[in-house]
């Protein structure tokens, strides 16, 4: 699929969540192409505030263009977990992560920042900042072992594009919050080298 398709079923996702007032931030590895270098992707990681109020509105709107399972999307907002959609026409999935109650997630939607993904999409997208995909990829990184080469790859990929312009102050302090500070130590080791 190409890159405006995944955008444009991406914009119909968010279009839904704008119109419910559904604080989002896509994150994955979307972000990380942004920020960083590009990787062909088939599936996108949006963030969102929890919508117990609003879940009800969302399932119903989304499962005309979406597959969506209502007992997983319920699940994921009671536990802040996660759950997925995937577009029917074109079997794009969307990963969602419900933002988890701490200061980490908290400061993830706080910090997002507008971008244009396509110069063909008039759309403004909320996207996680470069620190906090950073932060996201080495968590995915360590749970899997610090064994994924993608989510390595990715983690360099953005400290290398935007070296200048990183908050490494924020950087450093949430790396030791969240008990990743030696894995980012060694990944800016390895982009200086």
């Amino acid at each position: 699929m190409a890159e405006l398709e995944d955008y444009l079923v991406l914009e119909q996702l968010i279009n839904t969540l704008d119109r419910l007032d559904i604080h989002y931030a896509i994150g994955g590895s979307i972000a990380s192409s942004v920020y960083g270098k590009v990787r062909f992707t088939q599936d996108a990681g949006i963030n969102v505030a929890p919508f117990h109020q609003k879940a009800e509105q969302f399932y119903t709107e989304l499962q005309k263009h979406f597959y969506i399972s209502k007992e997983a999307m319920n699940l994921a907002i009671s536990n802040r977990g996660s759950f997925n959609v995937i577009h029917l026409a074109s079997a794009f999935e969307i990963d969602i992560f419900v933002q988890k109650d701490d200061d980490f997630h908290r400061q993830l939607l706080l910090r997002r920042r507008k971008v244009k993904l396509n110069e063909s999409l008039d759309h403004f997208f909320d996207m996680v900042s470069a620190e906090d995909i950073i932060l996201l990829k080495l968590q995915w990184y360590q749970s899997a072992g610090c064994v994924s080469d993608r989510q390595w790859s990715d983690v360099l990929g953005v400290l290398a594009v935007q070296s200048e312009s990183l908050d490494m102050k924020y950087l450093r302090s949430f790396s030791e919050k969240l008990n990743l500070g030696d894995i980012l130590q060694k990944a800016i080791d390895e982009t200086e080298k």
